[in-house]
């Protein structure tokens, strides 16, 4: 709840002049709380403030667990200001070169309003005597930035902006902010993290841009069509759903009915003036489309273009036979091959899942590449790049290899997730380039990697196409693979099988959409646990105690999830298993939002600094923790180690990181650990699909312990999910010429509405084909997922499955799970066993 307290500033006990953020002591006057002291103390963002000065500020109180209740600020305006208040002002640190004197002359010389009177006419100060050309100068540059960031701010709140928010947008539009927020308010959430179009469309609103304002139809149009490939991976999206999500969200952030062929010509008009791209039907964004553009092209400059160095068959083969002969080692005839078309084409796409040796072939790659081309790989420079998505995966190809790797985005010179295209000045420096994990690298990557090959250099493009496709829109190497031109071999055969390493072959088996018949058996190197997602934290805890007990590092141990929330959700697991891995005792410990931050913490880096050396999906440590008031930049300090890059991060740099005891399967990608723990349940619904739990499973170097629901398992496996829209392929396919109709001709007004005004999530739109309809994303759906699972549960699972001759199951359930183990019959001994050193 929301209150006010009006009065005057004792005194500013903290600020902190890179963020505005303040710690303040106000003397009470007036107040509509009960809060019973006569000051209270005021945190928030403040733009320059007056000591002596009356202020009134709304905000949420709160306990603060050392200094108890103080006002959360929300947004605040002061009263006007006194002589006295001004003068102690003027002649304060803020403004170098005024004495006590000088500001005296000039409150008298400006009057009752000074500081607006100041910025208005600034020539007066020449009347100051005492007051140098430097200093006026300076005066008015520090008074336009503090008076002008305060008058920003307040103005902002009085929109209803938090001031977390606020500070944001002048961060980035500084004197700007309050013309952007008037005339273009819809730019805020291009720019802005934190506000979304509804948020947008208030401050619209408040402004005055009225519900058929073409600006807003625009900019639903725009954000709809880049929102949707953000969330669902698809380059382009049918006119029809384009058009009938933006009249949704347009007329639900409103509650107002409009007339669909107006928004219709919205988009024939940003088609007309080249603001987004049409191929037939398909609308893209801008950016999208010159990426798949830009793929094909380079792509097709690479194939048309010979290799500098040429060699006959015969000498490629030579050079294999010998490597195999001085490295004691036997290709079979597909990596024989795998070699021989790498070697011999200018851009060659190997595939293949785990233990079908694809380390086996990119070495062996290598090694013919250097023998071919007499390169001494440990004296020379070497002319061989290699690259991968994370940061994690680069440094397992340094492992593999024995050759430098880095990500991509350093190799590209690109410091961070948001950076714009950018060319480099020249090709980037290699005469072989090789790409691991292809598979996590979207349409914007491949086209900023493709742009900065040389046409002289050969490519080798490496990866799992049956695992997750990437975060960002595409799937640029499953698309690569449908293309003819393009050379290419699939590792298929398992070389890495045995009794005491099954995960492999389950991973084959779920590759090809079904569970093995022992499944649900114990094996040497996996175990399977049935329970539902209520007992999963208490399975969770006793695994991972008797675990440590068998001397397994909890650096080792990982624990892989589908989603966030819930008692099977990364955030409880995370929680749980840092106050048991790294409980608080005495030491200190840092509150961000609802992630407590200890020493020794296992954290995750979220997004790609590559000024820090740190990359989206790195793991790290927490080293040190360190108070505001020991500090530069008077903000907690935590100091982390990433495999020997030590970073330091302020609390406005703490969105960076996260705990990392539990994670997204989609963040794991790239590495590898040695104990993964897979929690699975219908809990999970909307996200079981076969390459979610391949990718999972494949992250396990030693031990997998599978927990949950069979038939979550058995769903997840059947369900190859939605497949992405793209249009990647076709560029390739040169007969297959698109129509290029006017955009009057590809519009049609005559939308559909949703058949009545009822509330819904989304009206009915066009979707994509999915094997099962397990669920849809455009329809209203207030189902349960566990009512929508069990509907399909019956038609996915085969009943019979390990029906014959198995022992009673005990299931745990709401109603026993508390009076049964959920580990019952299982010993100490039992999990040093299987967590014995000499399996791992």
């Amino acid at each position: 709840m929301s209150y006010f307290f009006s009065g005057t500033i004792d005194r500013i006990i903290f600020e902190n002049a890179s963020n505005f953020f303040k710690i303040i002591l106000l003397e009470i006057e007036e107040s509509d709380s009960d809060y019973a002291e006569p000051e209270i103390i005021i945190t928030g963002t403040m733009g320059d403030l007056l000591e002596g000065e009356d202020y009134t500020f709304w905000g949420e109180l709160v306990q603060h667990p050392k200094y108890g209740q103080q006002l959360k600020l929300e947004r605040y305006e002061r009263s006007k200001p006194s002589q006295s208040g001004l003068i102690k002002y003027f002649s304060g640190e803020h403004f170098k070169g005024i004495g006590k004197k000088t500001a005296e002359k000039i409150v008298d010389l400006y009057g009752d309003d000074p500081i607006d009177s100041i910025l208005e006419d600034p020539s007066k100060l020449d009347h100051i005597s005492g007051l140098s050309k430097v200093n006026k100068e300076k005066f008015i540059a520090k008074l336009k930035l503090n008076y002008g960031t305060e008058q920003i701010l307040t103005k902002l709140a009085t929109y209803g902006i938090t001031s977390k928010i606020a500070l944001q947008i002048f961060n980035h539009y500084q004197e700007e902010s309050l013309d952007i927020l008037q005339q273009t308010p819809y730019q805020l959430v291009e720019d802005i993290k934190g506000i979304g179009f509804k948020m947008a469309d208030q401050l619209a609103e408040q402004v005055g841009i009225a519900s058929d304002d073409p600006q807003r139809f625009r900019a639903a149009l725009l954000h709809v069509l880049l929102e949707t490939s953000l969330e669902e991976g698809d380059t382009y999206l049918e006119a029809r759903q384009l058009l009938e999500r933006s009249l949704y969200l347009l007329e639900d952030s409103r509650q107002i009915e409009l007339d669909p062929s107006l928004i219709a010509k919205e988009l024939s008009n940003l088609i007309a003036e080249d603001k987004i791209q049409h191929i037939d039907t398909k609308i893209f964004d801008n950016t999208l489309f010159y990426a798949e553009e830009g793929i094909h092209k380079h792509l097709t400059r690479l194939l048309e273009t010979k290799t500098s160095l040429s060699f006959s068959e015969q000498k490629i083969e030579e050079t294999i036979d010998s490597i195999e002969e001085d490295l004691n080692l036997s290709y079979d005839s597909i990596q024989r091959e795998a070699i021989h078309k790498a070697l011999s084409n200018k851009v060659f796409i190997l595939t293949g899942g785990p233990g079908t040796g694809k380390t086996t072939v990119i070495n062996g790659i290598i090694e013919a590449y250097a023998r071919l081309r007499r390169i001494n790989l440990k004296k020379e420079e070497s002319p061989i790049l290699l690259a991968a998505p994370t940061g994690r995966a680069a440094r397992r190809m340094n492992e593999l290899t024995g050759l430098p790797s880095a990500t991509i985005h350093r190799h590209l010179g690109l410091t961070g997730d948001s950076d714009d295209f950018q060319t480099l000045d020249d090709y980037l420096d290699a005469d072989l380039i090789i790409v691991d994990e292809f598979s996590m690298v979207d349409t914007w990557l491949a086209n900023q990697l493709l742009s900065a090959i040389s046409s002289n250099t050969q490519l080798i493009i490496v990866g799992d196409s049956d695992q997750l496709p990437s975060v960002g829109p595409g799937q640029v190497l499953a698309d690569l693979l449908k293309i003819a031109e393009l050379p290419q071999i699939a590792l298929t055969k398992i070389f890495r099988q045995s009794d005491d390493s099954t995960i492999v072959t389950l991973a084959s088996h779920i590759r090809q959409g079904q569970l093995p018949h022992d499944f649900r058996d114990k094996k040497a190197d996996r175990s399977y646990f049935e329970a539902n997602a209520n007992v999963i934290p208490n399975m969770v805890e006793k695994i991972v105690q008797s675990a440590i007990k068998s001397g397994i590092s909890p650096s080792e141990i990982q624990i892989l999830a589908p989603m966030y929330r819930g008692q099977a959700g990364i955030n409880n697991l995370n929680q749980l298993l840092q106050d048991l891995i790294n409980p608080l005792d005495d030491s200190v410990e840092f509150l961000f939002n609802e992630t407590r931050f200890r020493k020794n913490d296992k954290v995750l880096h979220l997004i790609n600094d590559a000024e820090s050396n740190v990359f989206n999906g790195d793991i790290g440590y927490i080293t040190d923790l360190i108070p505001a008031k020991y500090t530069e930049s008077k903000q907690d300090e935590i100091y982390l180690d990433f495999d020997g890059t030590e970073v330091i991060y302020p609390r406005n740099e703490w969105s960076k990181i996260t705990l990392a005891y539990a994670m997204s399967i989609h963040k794991s990608q790239g590495s590898e650990f040695q104990v993964v723990i897979l929690p699975i349940t219908r809990q999970s619904g909307r996200m079981l699909q076969r390459n979610l739990i391949y990718t999972a499973i494949t992250r396990s170097k030693s031990k997998l312990i599978l927990l949950g629901e069979y038939q979550a398992f058995d769903y997840a496996v059947q369900n190859e999910g939605a497949k992405r829209r793209t249009y990647l392929i076709q560029r390739f396919q040169p007969d297959d010429t698109p129509s290029q109709e006017s955009s009057d001709q590809l519009i049609h007004s005559d939308v559909d509405k949703p058949s009545d005004k009822e509330p819904q999530n989304n009206p009915q739109i066009e979707t994509k084909t999915v094997k099962e309809p397990y669920y849809d994303k455009d329809s209203n759906n207030d189902r349960s997922n566990e009512e929508i699972y069990s509907q399909l549960v019956d038609n996915s699972v085969d009943k019979s499955v390990n029906s014959v001759n198995k022992p009673t199951e005990y299931r745990l359930s709401e109603e026993n799970w508390s009076s049964i183990d959920p580990l019952i019959g299982l010993t100490q001994t039992d999990f040093d066993l299987f967590f014995r050193k000499d399996n791992i």
